[in-house]
Parts: structure tokens; C-alpha cells; sequence
């Protein structure tokens, strides 16, 4: 479960926090003469870039159970914070524990290698259990929404994001130049690069300029910010597959830029929807200059899944 890393990841790792003192550079000399609302939150968002990425350098060091214990830990604080947009009452807590149960049991499932189970145990499973649990009760008011409500939940914050530890043990990802944790990296990296440039090509346009995709699911999602931001995956991709992943041609990396950033798209406008139905701007307020631990997440809920089935 925990191997030496190899020389390729130590590179990668270095020239990632490479990346992000640049970045942190720019966006210091950016934001001289902002307003201090704007830079207080700008730098606060920083911090929290920093934190995030020295927490993911060292549990890519750690391998497999490593990761494991970041995306289980990031999904459980995910779902906590689902279940208190969904509402959760205290009746219901009993399905919410067994959903948490369930979830933990999703990455212990990858840990020990059993890739054949984690494909299917969590979309059997879970609807099985959290309905067994509202029935044993005998919840019928609300019964459908809470089920399904739940089930939502852990398929997306569970088994979604689980896609991503998934790489770790399916067969297809085990070679490159880093191993699996290079896949790990290319599919991370993309997907939140995706996401930030989406919304700064979004926002850098201006208001008379943009087309609206979903005015009323996510208003600053616009047909330039996507396409913006698919233009620069689809470069990052080409530059990164030989170095983190065996996609040695360039319609490969495309493709799999392609797919990383329509699904992130459709992921982050999915969380969108649920925050809308649920009446709130940001899951939480744990992520200083970002919102909730589902902000960061979003995108990566469709494009885990979307990249392991494109490529296995």
C-alpha cells in the first residue's frame, strides 16, 4: 500500500509547488491596489491553495493509503455538508450514519484491493441499506426524498469522487512514468484547472459580451468561460500525458482533456443545482476564500468516473 515514490512524482510534486509560488507571486503583484475586501478574500482563497496542496503532496508520497484517507476524509466532510443542505432531521440521522458507514467502507474497498467490489457495492448497498433503514422505522412521510436524497449523496460524494483512489488499483492505470499516482495527477491537475480557468475567461469578459449557459442553475457560467476553459485543459493535457500517463499520442491527451472538461462542467453545475434547491450560495464556510469542501470537490464528482470508464 505504501511504496517509494518514484523519481517521475518527486519531479511533478516539485514543479507543482513550483507552479503555485508563481502563482502566488502573480497574484500578489495582480492585486496591488485592490480593494481590500477583494485582496483580504483573494489571499485567503491562497492560503488555502497552499494547505491543499502540501496536505495532496504528502499523501501522494503516502501511495495508495495516502489517498485513501484524503479523498475518504474529503468525502465524508463533503457529505456532511450535503446532508446539511439536504436538511437532515434527526429522524433521519439513522440512514444518514449508515450512509457514512457505507462511504468509508467504498475506500477500504479500494485500500485492500478489491476493485470488482467497489465497482458495484456502493450503488447496491447503499440504495438497499438507507431504504432497509427508513422502512425498519417505519418512514413513510418524506420517504422518497429522504431515500433518494441520500443516495444521491453518497453516489456522487462517494463513489464519484472514490473514482479518483479507484486509479490506484485498476489494471489500465498502472503504468507511466509515476505510476498510477501520475494518473492520479494528471486527472487532479486538469480538473481544477479546468474549473479556474472556466471562471476567470467567465469573469474577464464583459456582462454585454457573455452567453448565459444555465442563467438559472449557475449565472456565472458562461459559453466562453467553457470554452476557454476547455482551450487551455486541452493544451495542459497534451503537455502533461508524457510526462504522468502512457497517452503517448496527442488525440489520446485530447480526448481525455475533452471528457475532463465537459464532465467538470456538468459536475460543478450539478452541486450548483442542489445548492439553488437548497437555498444557499457555498456548501460551508470551512475553505477560507472558497466555501465549502463540495466547492473544491464539484467538478471532480462527474470527471473521476468520466476519465477511468474513457480510458479502462
Amino acid at each position: 500500500m505504501i511504496t517509494p515514490p518514484s523519481a517521475t512524482l518527486l519531479w511533478m510534486l516539485f514543479a507543482l509547488t513550483a507552479s503555485l509560488i508563481v502563482g502566488s507571486a502573480a497574484r500578489a503583484v495582480s492585486l496591488r491596489g485592490a480593494d481590500p475586501v477583494l485582496r483580504r478574500k483573494r489571499f485567503a482563497s491562497l492560503r488555502t491553495w497552499w494547505i491543499l496542496t502540501l496536505v495532496l503532496c504528502g499523501c501522494l508520497l503516502a501511495g495508495r493509503l495516502g489517498i485513501c484517507l484524503l479523498l475518504g476524509v474529503a468525502s465524508l466532510v463533503a457529505f456532511y455538508e450535503y446532508a446539511g443542505m439536504l436538511g437532515i432531521r434527526s429522524s433521519e440521522r439513522p440512514a444518514l450514519i449508515a450512509s457514512l458507514v457505507i462511504g468509508s467502507l467504498n475506500y477500504l474497498l479500494i485500500l485492500f484491493d478489491q476493485a470488482a467490489a467497489f465497482v458495484v457495492f456502493v450503488p447496491l448497498c447503499g440504495l438497499t441499506v438507507i431504504a432497509l433503514v427508513q422502512l425498519l422505522q417505519g418512514k413513510t412521510k418524506g420517504y422518497i426524498r429522504t431515500t433518494g436524497g441520500i443516495f444521491w449523496g453518497i453516489m456522487v460524494l462517494f463513489y464519484g469522487i472514490g473514482h479518483a483512489a479507484y486509479l490506484f488499483i485498476h489494471p489500465a492505470f498502472i503504468a507511466g512514468p509515476a505510476g498510477p499516482a501520475g494518473w492520479f495527477l494528471f486527472l487532479l491537475i486538469l480538473t481544477e484547472v479546468n474549473d479556474i480557468f472556466q471562471a476567470l475567461v467567465g469573469r474577464s469578459i464583459g456582462a454585454h459580451k457573455r452567453h448565459l449557459i444555465t442563467p438559472t442553475v449557475s449565472p456565472q457560467k458562461t459559453w466562453e468561460g467553457f470554452l476557454g476553459g476547455m482551450l487551455v485543459t486541452l493544451i495542459l493535457a497534451c503537455l502533461l500525458a508524457p510526462w504522468l500517463t502512457t497517452l503517448e499520442k496527442i488525440p489520446e491527451a485530447l480526448l481525455a482533456g475533452f471528457v475532463i472538461a465537459v464532465a467538470g462542467f456538468f459536475g460543478d453545475i450539478n452541486m450548483s443545482g442542489i445548492k439553488r434547491d437548497s437555498g444557499v450560495k457555498d456548501s460551508s464556510n470551512l475553505l477560507p476564500g472558497m466555501g465549502g469542501l463540495i466547492d473544491r470537490l464539484d467538478s471532480l464528482t462527474f470527471t473521476a468516473p468520466a476519465f477511468v470508464y474513457l480510458l479502462a
